[in-house]
């Protein structure tokens, strides 16, 4: 289950996958749901699912030209090694030089973030969430058009 923290608007992710040698010596996957993202935290997240994965010099300019501001590369660099510490960043390579990816997809965390609002805000109702979006959201024809090809399509699948 998603959770939240109304005061900071932090968000987290249902579950990662951990590989746990059991006391048999057997390898089993446990289920361990990922900590919270603070927006700072989720704006560095933006910028490595838009490109898949990148160093903290190109983090930090992404960032800083979104928000217009100034931080300094050691600020992103504790932040993303924080992200990697919570299970939300890996990287590879070596030295100096290294490309931080995510260990869960940018699909996965809108998920859990549009359940978490559903649940907090419409009482679990996935049609007060729909009709929020219709009575706030300037929707095009065409987009009208293709949310009625997604609800025929889900009802053929029930």
């Amino acid at each position: 289950m998603a959770c939240v923290d109304d005061k900071y608007r932090y968000i987290c992710i249902k579950t990662t996958s951990v590989i746990k040698k059991s006391n048999h010596g057997a390898l089993t996957m446990k289920k361990k749901k990922l900590p919270k993202l603070t927006p700072a935290e989720f704006d560095i997240m933006d910028v490595v699912w838009q490109t898949g994965g990148c160093s903290i010099a190109d983090i930090m300019e992404r960032v800083n030209a979104k928000n217009q501001t100034g931080l300094k590369r050691t600020t992103f660099q504790v932040q993303v090694l924080r992200l990697e510490e919570k299970g939300w960043l890996t990287h590879r390579g070596s030295g100096r030089k290294f490309t931080f990816l995510p260990t869960v997809g940018r699909e996965q965390a809108s998920g859990a973030i549009l359940e978490d609002v559903q649940h907090r805000i419409f009482g679990g109702s996935c049609l007060g969430l729909v009709r929020a979006l219709f009575e706030h959201s300037k929707l095009s024809a065409d987009e009208v058009q293709e949310l009625k090809t997604l609800i025929d399509q889900y009802n053929q699948e029930k």
